[in-house]
């Protein structure tokens, strides 16, 4: 059996995938409550992408698959507001949500598996070839990126910075099969070519 929980959850924009990582500034007050009791219950929230509504204010329709987010950095910006950095981890399917007084969305959700295995071989040596050149090319990236250690690691992040629509991105989070996932990100890059 699958496991489920309620988590709070952050409707973004920018959708976050395993192993990958967002810089976000945190300046409304249901988020910093989240944040605030995250830390406190030393529980995770989830990221969800936003299919339609805005980041700030009302209630987005947001897409029923997302990832566990983890803090791996908070700071005080220039700005005032809170910094902080995340990391995708297991992916999950959103099953129901709703939205608490102040607006903050919180959801019952179902992990999906974790990832199986995927090496890097001569067969993904062009897609890391491209990831390098994309990630080289984007300073902000940079300040993060870690080059992929597996076949996974490659399709999150190629995912993550290829220039393309958002629902074809963010459907790679309903997918359980890296090989699969990486046949979808190749079928896109081939469209690509012949525009």
């Amino acid at each position: 059996m699958t496991e489920t929980t309620r988590l709070p959850l952050f409707p973004l924009t920018q959708p976050l995938f395993p192993g990958t990582t967002l810089n976000l500034q945190i300046f409304e007050q249901r988020y910093l409550r989240m944040i605030t009791e995250c830390f406190k219950k030393e529980q995770p929230f989830g990221v969800v992408p936003i299919l339609e509504g805005p980041e700030v204010g009302a209630v987005p329709r947001v897409y029923p698959w997302g990832a566990i987010a983890e803090i791996i950095d908070w700071s005080q910006l220039e700005n005032g507001l809170l910094g902080i950095v995340i990391r995708g981890n297991q992916r999950f399917q959103l099953l129901n949500s709703e939205a608490e007084q102040d607006g903050l969305v919180t959801g019952i959700i179902r992990f999906c598996p974790p990832d199986e295995p995927l090496e890097l071989d001569d067969s993904t040596a062009d897609l890391l070839d491209l990831l390098m050149a994309l990630a080289e090319g984007d300073p902000v990236v940079q300040q993060t990126f870690v080059a992929p250690q597996d076949g996974n690691a490659l399709g999150w992040q190629l995912a993550r910075l290829l220039p393309i629509e958002l629902e074809l991105r963010i459907s790679l989070l309903e997918l359980d099969d890296p090989v699969e996932r990486l046949q979808q990100i190749r079928s896109w890059l081939i469209a690509m070519s012949q525009r």
